[in-house]
């Protein structure tokens, strides 16, 4: 009997739950590298290592992102002390590296080798030593303040041309130098034979599915076909992207900006369990502000609640879908959770490219926002501005194939993580009329909507008192030592015209500069066929509105690079570029047809 498509959803659903109950087991079962070594590591919640320790243990990596106080759930103002024995294993000089934000010292034999100490932005610090074969005593101070957080400890021995890690294999937490390997953990038999028996089933369920597939049983052959041309942009865009990242990870931090301040809502939901940002924050420059004390609404990540909470400023929706990420590999995990949105935004221009071109033509449109220097850049980053836009345009994607109760959700979403964001639920609204059934349309949209927005009212209301008060209009600051509350509705001040002037052509924000395919695509916006008409009216109000929207904004220099603000208007602009592509492609190939008929 043929499999029904529930049928084939369950056993693509058992087939995930083997393959990872296998791969935990797997984890589980690796062997601990170098077991026993590492340093000791005291950590204190306060940045002047003064007191008792909040935590004292072994550690087997000296290198942390936003993810170093393990004593406690506060990010900020704390001290961290590293201690042992580094075992070298022959006579010579050897350099090392300190690489922090902020201070960071480094000590062997009791002589200070490496000082990179006091508040600063991350900087690498050098120094050497020379060192007889044997055991030697080390210590590493390492503390920080507010904003990024970051360490790393490298070296290079006699003879030795780049940097590397200390292998850990040379670092004893113990005073002489001994170190006790730990125990393995029991039952680790057992779980070899689990392990063996689901890979054996996930084996045989893939022989299954394969021969499905092959006989066509998974899908029809265009779904197939589009994964396939998706998994194409994505071996284009990916190996620019890990470049971006690897040299600036180099020297450069990923959490600038605002993005601290989510990851700070991250720790706060897995080390308290809570969204109150008073471990999270130093308190005392709101608590005990000096008399000439000013922290304006940008600078601030604080909402005040109506019962004196802290709460977080910004969205807790890019800190809740990241949150796995940071749990499984640390202040890292940001960084790939913000890649791996990236690349989802890639898969997403491209299929929103589809409604108005040929597979050729969307993939091409797709990978050339991609690789715009504004997406590039961001590339390296912790942005809520490119979760948003990949919401946004699935939104779009979604309202175009009709499929309104989940553009509904995710355009819902999409509000929810950048409030500008409405301005893309009421521009799908001319995608609803001028045809029978607008109104049951209309309503599936709105109940999708209404799902997210309506858990996004009841927070703000447990929070601030009203639905319709949101974090940003309830932002505590400090002006002339006294604090206050401020709304970021007043910062709408810039005049019209210098902003547009900003956006379009500032050497380090405007469009022109930093993402021309975008500029380029307005023009398909004329190039729309009948079919993707409605869509492609959607999409440009929205980057209209948008784009009319932030030329008041008195924040709008605060981004890093390019106009973050904008990125779901423009990544929305791969719908008309693959309008104007497609145009060019069929031009060309009725050019070549007439040519071949006159020379036949």
């Amino acid at each position: 009997m043929k499999p029904s498509p529930g049928d084939r959803r369950l056993r693509l659903t058992a087939l995930a739950a083997v393959l990872a109950l296998a791969g935990l087991c797997l984890a589980l079962l690796r062997p601990p590298r170098a077991p026993g070594h590492g340093l000791q590591a005291s950590f204190w919640d306060n940045s002047s290592c003064s007191g008792q320790p909040r935590l004292r243990r072994t550690v087997r990596s000296l290198f942390l992102s936003a993810d170093g106080n393990l004593g406690s759930s506060r990010q900020v103002d704390y001290c961290i002390r590293y201690q042992g024995r580094l075992v070298v294993e022959r006579e010579g000089s050897y350099q090392f590296q300190l690489d922090s934000d902020d201070g960071s010292r480094l000590f062997i034999d009791g002589r200070l080798v490496v000082n990179n100490g006091g508040i600063h932005v991350r900087r690498q610090r050098q120094g050497s030593a020379d060192l007889a074969a044997g055991s030697h005593a080390v210590r590493l101070e390492y503390f920080q303040t507010v904003g990024d957080s970051f360490l790393r400890v490298r070296w290079r021995p006699p003879g030795q041309d780049g940097w590397e890690e200390i292998p850990l294999e040379l670092l004893c937490p113990d005073d002489d130098g001994s170190c006790r390997p730990q125990p393995a953990p029991a039952g680790r038999r057992w779980l070899g034979i689990l392990a063996v028996l689901c890979l054996v089933l996930a084996a045989l369920s893939l022989l299954l599915a394969w021969r499905r597939w092959l006989a066509g049983k998974l899908g029809r052959e265009t779904w197939r076909r589009g994964w396939i041309v998706d998994m194409a942009c994505l071996a284009v865009v990916l190996p620019f992207y890990l470049q971006t990242i690897g040299v600036r990870y180099q020297h450069e931090p990923f959490l600038v900006g605002d993005s601290p301040y989510y990851a700070n809502v991250v720790i706060s939901l897995l080390g308290d369990g809570d969204l109150d940002q008073h471990n999270q924050t130093d308190r005392d420059i709101f608590e005990r502000p000096s008399p000439a004390s000013r922290i304006d609404m940008y600078r601030s990540n604080i909402a005040l609640g109506t019962r004196g909470e802290w709460y977080p400023k910004h969205s807790i929706v890019l800190p809740l879908l990241s949150a796995p990420c940071y749990a499984a590999w640390g202040g890292r995990g940001l960084l790939v959770f913000n890649l791996l949105v990236l690349l989802l935004l890639v898969v997403a221009m491209r299929r929103l490219a589809t409604l108005a071109a040929g597979p050729g033509a969307a993939a091409a449109a797709a990978v050339l926002l991609g690789l715009t220097p504004l997406f590039r850049h961001f590339a390296y980053s912790y942005s809520a501005d490119i979760l948003g836009a990949l919401l946004v345009v699935a939104g779009f994607w979604a309202a175009g194939r009709r499929r309104l109760l989940a553009a509904g959700l995710l355009l819902g979403l999409a509000t929810w993580t950048k409030l500008p964001n409405l301005l893309a639920l009421a521009a799908v609204l001319p995608l609803l009329g001028g045809e029978p059934g607008w109104r049951r349309r209309l309503l599936q949209l709105g109940s999708g909507a209404s799902l997210v927005l309506g858990v996004f009212a009841a927070l703000n209301w447990y929070r601030f008192g009203a639905p319709w008060i949101t974090s940003y209009s309830r932002v505590l600051v400090v002006n002339g030592g006294q604090l206050a509350l401020a709304d970021h509705l007043a910062a709408f001040n810039r005049p019209f015209w210098e902003g547009l002037w900003l956006q379009l052509f500032d050497s380090g924000h405007g469009l022109l500069a930093t993402t021309p395919a975008a500029v380029l695509a307005l023009g398909g916006f004329f190039l729309l066929p009948r079919r993707a008409r409605r869509p492609g009216l959607g999409a440009g109000l929205f980057f209209l509105a948008t784009f009319l929207f932030y030329c008041k904004y008195d924040f709008l220099t605060g981004s890093s690079f390019s106009n973050r603000f904008l990125m779901p208007a423009l990544a929305s602009c791969a719908l008309p570029l693959g309008a104007l592509l497609q145009r060019l492609v069929g031009h060309g190939k009725r050019r070549n047809d007439s040519g071949s008929g006159q020379r036949t």
